[in-house]
């Protein structure tokens, strides 16, 4: 079964859970880095919203016999009763409604030349800083929307304008962790009960940055003088490394870094330990403390 088939069979099953009232579809969603996933979107009589559930993990589950379709239309039923009381949609013609809820990230650039077509963004560096709207807080996580052009052109603003909002609001609606890979290897033993050590066993001063969400942390190093005030605490300049769209690492500037070696590793993790939609650069970032800037090495 493919995973088209996967789909359907999941969309009679929901059909036959959540009965009359719902409008059930499945429908081919691009995602970031030109990925494009299928989902299942779930619209009630009535109101102006319709979440959509992705597939494409359920159906590797089902491919490896972990799972049903009946399981996963159980999953989707769940998470369309949760989403009942979600926010009107309409609060999103207004851009002074939602000035406040918009938030950035960053994609790469080169990987999503079609997609950034369709989106209002700023280039910086090889990478994109696109825009969207937190929707809600709920049990089951939140729920972002994509702002398009069509969007900004309703509200009559520009990328600039976006971006100012969202400067503002990023910092204070996602916060930031910022965690010595010490630290994260000690949280790491204590929640699996493993022996308690007075030092982590790791030597080289590398942090992990991403939000308080953990989705989209990369964007952190756009926070206004994050970069900089993180700079004066260290006493010296340090280079980003790109782990995900989710996180980066930022390792402290010293005598002993292989460039070569770190773009290697950039490589590595990029071909071998995301999905392709998690990939945010292959390239190397440094932060210059002199002139407060970041450059591509």
């Amino acid at each position: 079964m493919g995973i088209e088939s996967f789909a359907e069979d999941v969309k009679e099953n929901v059909e036959r859970k959540i009965g009359k009232g719902y409008d059930v579809s499945v429908r081919k969603v691009d995602k970031n880095n030109g990925v494009t996933l299928t989902g299942l979107c779930v619209k009630q009589d009535g109101t102006n919203i319709s979440p959509v559930i992705y597939m494409d993990s359920h159906y590797e589950g089902y491919k490896k016999g972990s799972t049903t379709p009946a399981d996963t239309a159980d999953y989707v039923a769940y998470i369309c009763r949760k989403k009942r009381h979600a926010a009107d949609m309409r609060r999103f013609l207004n851009y002074g409604d939602i000035k406040n809820s918009i938030v950035y990230s960053l994609v790469n650039t080169d990987k999503n030349r079609e997609l950034l077509k369709d989106l209002p963004h700023l280039e910086y560096l090889d990478l994109s800083i696109i825009f969207q709207c937190l929707v809600e807080d709920s049990e089951i996580g939140t729920a972002t929307m994509l702002i398009h052009n069509a969007h900004a052109k309703l509200w009559g603003v520009s990328e600039r304008e976006l971006y100012g909002a969202a400067s503002e609001n990023t910092p204070k609606l996602c916060g930031y962790e910022l965690k010595s890979i010490g630290q994260i290897l000690q949280e790491i033993m204590l929640e699996k009960e493993l022996p308690e050590r007075t030092d982590s066993g790791i030597s080289l001063p590398l942090y992990v940055l991403t939000n308080r969400r953990r989705t989209d942390g990369a964007a952190c190093i756009l926070y206004p003088n994050f970069l900089k005030d993180f700079s004066e605490a260290l006493g010296r300049g340090f280079y980003i490394i790109p782990s995900s769209v989710h996180e980066t690492l930022i390792l402290p500037a010293g005598d002993m870094e292989n460039c070569g070696e770190l773009r290697e590793m950039i490589k590595e993790v990029n071909d071998t330990q995301l999905l392709p939609e998690e990939i945010l650069s292959y390239s190397l970032y440094y932060y210059d403390r002199e002139n407060d800037e970041v450059r591509m090495l």
